[in-house]
């Protein structure tokens, strides 16, 4: 049986017009369904390579240079009248700050539209079914009151679903998730998510979560690639990132993460029982901390 081509590939160096080598010859693949995270530090050129893949790199005076695949077709060969024909449709991205990146004036029900209309000719009848879809799937109300409402009138949680909502409005098959958690709090991270993973199931939606957070990145990801100083240094299952990283920087990485297991209802760690004495007095010995993995729920994998 002939193996799926992957729906993005790419081996990338970056250079900014002062600062070369931001990327350097980095190659990933996401398979179709796929959820990738992306870890790395602030300046690592994470959020550069989901500009390299837009192929925006110009709006921050930055070139590309190497390959770029999506669904077997040469990016680098597209003309920027088809790039924006792709841009929403095809690959969509969500950015870090839902409040900024919605129109303060325009109401959510007339942004919505406009994210329709940018791919698609048709009438209100036709755009309003897309716009209730899009936001049953982000469970978000769909009623006037709603659609008419303002982005500041929304919580920080409310914008990032519509954000979201816009995003799949044309149910692209790549999703590029840029810091998408890092400004919400943590139920609404936790939140957030789940979307992402419930998106992923129901839609078979390829999913590049790009993030600093290792512990988001274990509970949503199916692989995980660590990025550190404009390289992928090592890539792989969240059990091999977690459990037997093989590069020193992802050793460094999974190290700083807090170590200590769950506490049960009585305050002390399950399973551990170095703090009482068998019937012969004796301590018993404590027992094996759990993984980080263990630790963390999936809800994707």
């Amino acid at each position: 049986m002939t193996e799926a081509a992957p729906l993005l590939s790419l081996r990338l160096s970056v250079d900014y017009r002062n600062k070369p080598g931001v990327l350097r010859d980095v190659s990933l693949e996401i398979q179709p369904g796929e959820i990738l995270g992306l870890v790395g530090q602030s300046g690592s050129g994470k959020s550069t390579l989901a500009l390299a893949i837009l192929r925006l790199l110009h709006l921050k005076a930055g070139t590309a240079r190497g390959e770029l695949f999506f669904k077997s077709e040469n990016l680098f060969t597209k003309t920027e009248a088809q790039m924006r024909s792709l841009r929403g449709r095809e690959i969509s991205i969500v950015l870090q700050s839902p409040l900024s990146s919605l129109n303060p004036v325009l109401r959510i029900g007339s942004q919505l539209s406009e994210g329709w209309r940018a791919h698609a000719n048709g009438t209100q009848a036709e755009c309003a079914p897309a716009i209730h879809n899009a936001l049953s799937s982000v469970s978000l109300s769909n009623d006037a009151d709603f659609l008419r409402r303002r982005p500041g009138q929304l919580s920080v949680g409310q914008a990032q679903r519509v954000i979201i909502a816009m995003a799949i409005l044309h149910r692209p098959s790549l999703l590029i998730a840029d810091e998408a958690t890092s400004a919400l709090d943590t139920i609404t991270q936790s939140e957030i998510l789940r979307l992402f993973a419930q998106l992923n199931r129901e839609l078979g939606m390829g999913i590049l979560y790009i993030s600093h957070d290792l512990l988001s990145v274990a509970a949503l990801c199916h692989r995980i690639a660590i990025l550190n100083a404009g390289e992928i240094v090592e890539i792989g299952p969240p059990s091999q990132i977690f459990g037997a990283p093989q590069h020193g920087y992802t050793r460094k990485l999974v190290a700083a993460l807090p170590r200590s297991p769950f506490l049960d209802s009585n305050g002390d760690k399950p399973g551990n029982t170095a703090a009482s004495d068998d019937k012969q007095g004796r301590a018993k010995p404590m027992e094996k901390e759990f993984s980080v993995p263990e630790q963390i729920p999936s809800i994707a994998r």
